[in-house]
């Protein structure tokens, strides 16, 4: 029975939660039990009864109008507000979100790579590894290396990043609308993402440690010994460098996640939390938009740039806010 009851609840899924749609809900599922266990009296095996019973209520176009929920489910299938996915699709998103997580963490990791490049061999040129080497003209070749690996490492990154969007550009539309999978696809999906949980959950728990760990090292030094600038310099790489490994967790993690809830509807992706983005997003270009003038007009004006840009956090943790109050005021709506 527990087979039938989740493909109960994935028939329903996308429905709006109605009066008249929680009865046809409950009707229906006590239909399917009643002859579930007729078919189990009459001799039928778990596995046939289920299948005999899906098969026979599991359409739920062909059963709406005799549930009185026709209106309902027309306006909720409709083109504009649904896209249906295939099984194939669904596999070929979830393995291209793979490939897409493993690009953009190793993009990250190489621009992080970059800025240590630079900070060590800023460090080595001014002779903080090697009192021998401290200033004269000749040192400028380590600065002169270590920009040249920042701008390849950098354009490595953009590169990775580019073509990733270019590969997952035709999944942009799992964002806007709400997916619509075949009931026995979406409880493969439902599955998988159990199985996900425990994944996520680790490597979150190994990055955030890891940071932490850095962190506590850097922290520790810096109050035993904070004349020995090589170490400290040396810490501050360590440190970039596990938040490179840490952000590839997070990233290899999470967008699988985020792939299942885009497919199920679920996390982010519900219809409430797609409505109140939509929202957010129609705010966000004439905010950002204004941010930007009013920056420029503070800089150019005053000519106070030390200052101006303190315009940027403020307005970002304003926007985040601005956001949130959006994302609650459009759930008390629903």
């Amino acid at each position: 029975m527990d087979a039938i009851f989740n493909y109960l609840d994935n028939m329903f899924a996308h429905l709006p939660k109605t009066e008249e749609v929680v009865r046809a809900k409950n009707e229906l599922g006590q239909m399917m039990e009643d002859k579930y266990n007729q078919l189990r009296a009459e001799g039928c095996s778990d596995n046939e009864a289920v299948g005999q019973v899906i098969s026979e209520f599991g359409n739920l176009s062909e059963l709406a109008e005799e549930l009185g929920i026709s209106n309902q489910y027309q306006s909720a299938s409709s083109e504009d507000k649904f896209v249906s996915v295939t099984a194939a699709e669904g596999e070929a998103f979830i393995e291209k979100t793979k490939k897409a997580a493993n690009k953009i963490g190793t993009g990250i990791a190489a621009i992080l790579l970059g800025v240590i490049s630079i900070i060590f061999f800023s460090g080595y040129a001014e002779g903080t590894f090697s009192p021998t080497l401290g200033g004269g003209e000749p040192n400028k070749i380590y600065i002169a290396v270590g920009l040249g690996l920042l701008f390849i490492l950098v354009a490595f990154a953009v590169y990775l990043f580019v073509m990733t969007g270019i590969t997952t550009e035709k999944y942009e539309i799992f964002e806007k609308k709400m997916v619509k999978l075949d009931p026995h696809y979406k409880l493969i999906i439902q599955e998988a993402k159990e199985n996900h949980r425990p994944v996520l959950t680790r490597k979150i728990s190994i990055g955030v440690g890891l940071i932490l760990l850095a962190v506590a090292a850097l922290a520790v030094s810096g109050i035993l010994s904070e004349d020995n600038e090589a170490l400290l310099i040396s810490l501050v790489c360590v440190l970039l460098a596990t938040v490179g490994v840490s952000v590839w967790l997070f990233l290899s993690g999470g967008m699988i996640q985020s792939a299942y809830d885009k497919l199920l509807n679920e996390g982010d992706y519900t219809l409430e939390r797609r409505k109140s983005e939509s929202v957010v997003q129609r705010w966000a270009s004439p905010y950002w938009s204004l941010v930007v003038v009013v920056y420029l007009a503070w800089s150019f004006i005053t000519a106070d740039w030390s200052k101006s840009w303190i315009i940027w956090p403020i307005s970002g943790v304003s926007f985040g806010l601005i956001s949130t109050i959006i994302h609650a005021a459009t759930s008390s709506k629903q």
